[in-house]
This record gives C-alpha cells, sequence and structure tokens, in this order.
C-alpha cells in the first residue's frame, strides 16, 4: 500500500526560499529561447547558411587599359579645347632606334564633324611613320580614337614631337596643337668583335 506525503504550505504562501527561484525563470526561459535561434537572436551557424553577396566587380576593356598607360601631351593654354591628346612610350627612345609613340585623341565635344592629326618634329628627331591616317567622321564625345607614330632620335637629348589636330565642327577647322617631349639616350657601346 502507497503511503502518500502531504506537503503542507505555510500561509504566507510560498516559501521566502523558494521565491527568488520562482522570479528567475522566465528569465531563465527566455535565455534558452535566445539560444535556440528564437526571440529574434541569430544562430551561429545561420551565417554560414546565407548565400554568399555578389559584389559588382567592373573589368576594364582594352580601350580603358591602354588609356590608363597614357599620359596626357602639352596642350594648348586655353581649357576649351574640343579634343584631348594622350600618349605613352614603350621603351626610352635610343639614338639611330625607331621607337613607337601611341597615342589616343578624345573628343571632348558634341558635334564634331571629323578629326584629322599629323605629326612633324624639329631638328635631332624624325618621323619615320605616321601610321595608319587619323581621319574620324562623326566622333563621339569621350570615345577614344587610337594611333601610333614611329620617330627615330637622331642624337641623345629632349626633343618635341609636335601633333597638329585639326578638328571641324559646324562648317569652321581649328587647327589645336599639342606637344609630346621625347628624351633620347645612347644606345648601348658598340664592342670589336672577339673583345668584351
Amino acid at each position: 500500500m502507497r503511503t502518500s506525503r502531504i506537503i503542507s504550505v505555510p500561509r504566507g504562501g510560498v516559501s521566502r526560499g523558494v521565491r527568488p527561484l520562482a522570479r528567475g525563470l522566465p528569465a531563465a526561459a527566455a535565455c534558452l529561447l535566445a539560444g535556440c535561434g528564437f526571440g529574434g537572436a541569430k544562430h551561429p551557424g545561420a551565417a554560414a547558411h546565407a548565400p554568399p553577396k555578389v559584389q559588382a566587380v567592373h573589368e576594364e576593356s582594352p580601350a580603358e587599359k591602354a588609356l590608363a598607360a597614357m599620359v596626357d601631351a602639352v596642350g594648348p593654354s586655353r581649357s576649351d579645347a574640343p579634343v584631348n591628346l594622350k600618349f605613352s612610350i614603350r621603351d626610352k627612345p635610343v639614338v639611330d632606334q625607331d621607337d613607337e609613340i601611341k597615342f589616343a585623341v578624345i573628343p571632348q565635344a558634341h558635334g564634331l564633324t571629323s578629326v584629322r592629326v599629323g605629326f612633324g618634329a624639329l631638328e635631332g628627331l624624325t618621323v619615320v611613320s605616321h601610321g595608319p591616317a587619323i581621319n574620324a567622321v562623326k566622333p563621339a564625345s569621350g570615345v577614344p580614337i587610337f594611333g601610333s607614330v614611329i620617330v627615330r632620335p637622331v642624337k641623345a637629348g629632349l626633343f618635341t614631337l609636335t601633333a597638329a589636330v585639326a578638328v571641324e565642327s559646324a562648317g569652321q577647322s581649328v587647327m589645336w596643337n599639342f606637344n609630346i617631349p621625347v628624351i633620347a639616350g645612347q644606345g648601348a657601346p658598340q664592342t670589336a668583335a672577339g673583345h668584351p
């Protein structure tokens, strides 16, 4: 036969030792729920399952890469030139050797009907080849027109390659001059055969 125990509760209700425990139960339950991912708290492993964020990466076009390797030519003092000229020299030019100078003419205004380019040089520098003729019809503003010119220094020193850019717009033709500095140096000294 089972005997049952009767626990008597004092008249004042729950004893003083039990009251703090009863008050702490809601706080403990909230902590447990938060640890399981309830109550707005994120589970530690949730970030691992979230889809990765995709960042847009801009890939440079060949034209942008070519322009990034160029520097501005010395242009007109007026700031309202309808074109800009940039250039790059691959190697330091050497006396009596051909060297290629790449350039880009960049229209800076809308409504141009044509752009033509010609090159010249003073004593000490020779223009060997102008490359393919640049004669752009109705060029778009901001779109570079690429070309190259071959030069040959005849002596060491600092020389100027001049670029004349003829721009036609609204029935008028205006010439804009740009200068490209060319520093030529002596080549490696020639040695006699069999002697270092």
